[in-house]
């Protein structure tokens, strides 16, 4: 973390060459003297924007896209290199990413709204709604609710059912498997992170409202909050023709290869199947920050984001930022204790993809980033931010 602060100062001395970048930026940077609010925020921009484009050239990661909204507005909206490896193609703010588990806290928003129109509880129970899920532990079974589920407190093993998903099978099948696997704790006093046990939510919500997983993200997300090139299927992404795509990296050789867009984790889409752009998530990062009531009220986000189990004595790489105390899991979504206020977070890795969405309530400012192939750079990009946001905020007494 030392070593990046270093090169972001050093990338605030140095101009940076972004010749390879496409951008679309709606806060005007120029080098006017730091007067007022609105200048001291493009200056914030301005300095974050060299920090983020020299380290990612230092990573030669081949892709990623940033956006960054305050309150209501997108403030700032750029592609970084290239969707393919020796290519010209450039990333541009309508590349397609595969976001991975960032899919969470859209399926935990998807259950705000139905909680908000009254198809759904959070305590309602999962297998009072999807008759075929059991446990070897019956009683268990019988207890567990949708908050759960969507917290990972469901008391089984950490990543239950992993092989089951990259084997293809279908959720209802893997659904059906679950009455062979027992429980390790009681449901509501352990954190074990889930994919396959977090996607059942996609059978609750379709049991409710007789409409697809599928078409409820389309209906309740993606078309109010305008995310035009959102989706959630293997065929979507396939067929769309601006996808920044995947890239692995060979330790030996130190060099990246572009790898094929596979079809792992879309049978669990809630948990890690959605594909969207940096623009859908700008418009997706206004839903988060309480300014699209018509998606979701602010009593559900509250809900959302309030803090279910403690993960600060977990192994997770959130512990370890500079600034964070404490650590939980809500619905869909991570929270932490951050220099004295909450912020909510989450990553996501799949299919060589490395995404990151951060959200900071009191102040009212979202970011969200996209790579498509992993990089040591992906670590310290989103705890830099919350760095410069609280130094451009010291500067104005905000």
């Amino acid at each position: 973390m030392i070593r990046y602060f270093y090169v972001a100062l050093l990338a605030c001395l140095l101009s940076c060459n972004t010749s390879k970048n496409t951008e679309e930026k709606v806060t005007k940077l120029d080098s006017k003297p730091v007067e007022t609010k609105k200048d001291s925020l493009a200056f914030f921009l301005n300095h974050y924007e060299k920090f983020f484009a020299t380290n990612f050239n230092v990573s030669e990661c081949p892709g990623a896209a940033v956006v960054i909204v305050k309150d209501s507005t997108v403030i700032y909206k750029k592609g970084f290199g290239v969707k393919e490896i020796h290519t010209q193609d450039s990333v541009d703010v309508n590349s397609v990413f595969r976001i991975a588990s960032l899919s969470k806290g859209v399926t935990a928003v998807l259950a705000g709204n139905l909680v908000d129109h009254n198809e759904l509880e959070w305590e309602l129970g999962v297998k009072e709604i999807v008759k075929d899920f059991d446990l070897r532990d019956r009683e268990q079974a019988n207890r567990l609710k949708v908050s759960h589920v969507l917290s990972h407190t469901t008391g089984l093993y950490p990543y239950t059912y992993t092989r089951l998903i990259q084997s293809g099978m279908s959720l209802e099948q893997i659904i059906k498997n679950f009455k062979r696997k027992g429980v390790v704790k009681k449901e509501g006093v352990e954190y074990e992170y889930q994919n396959a046990m977090f996607s059942v939510i996609e059978k609750v919500m379709e049991n409710q409202t007789e409409k697809s997983f599928e078409t409820l993200l389309r209906e309740r997300i993606f078309y109010p909050a305008n995310m035009s090139t959102a989706s959630s299927s293997f065929t979507e992404i396939k067929s769309n023709s601006n996808v920044a795509l995947p890239h692995s990296y060979n330790h030996y050789s130190k060099k990246y290869r572009k790898d094929d867009l596979h079809k792992n984790y879309y049978n669990v889409a809630a948990a890690g199947g959605i594909n969207a752009s940096i623009s859908d998530m700008g418009e997706y990062l206004k839903v988060l920050l309480g300014h699209r009531p018509d998606i979701i009220s602010k009593e559900r986000l509250s809900e959302i984001f309030n803090p279910r189990i403690c993960t600060s004595d977990k192994d997770t790489y959130v512990n370890l930022w500079d600034g964070v105390s404490d650590s939980y899991y809500a619905l869909g979504w991570r929270v932490l204790d951050y220099r004295g206020r909450r912020v909510v977070y989450h990553g996501g890795n799949v299919n060589q993809y490395k995404t990151q969405i951060m959200l900071d309530p009191e102040n009212g400012i979202g970011v969200c980033v996209l790579f498509n192939g992993p990089n040591p750079f992906n670590g310290p990009v989103i705890p830099t931010f919350l760095n410069y946001y609280d130094f451009y905020k010291d500067i104005n007494n905000l």
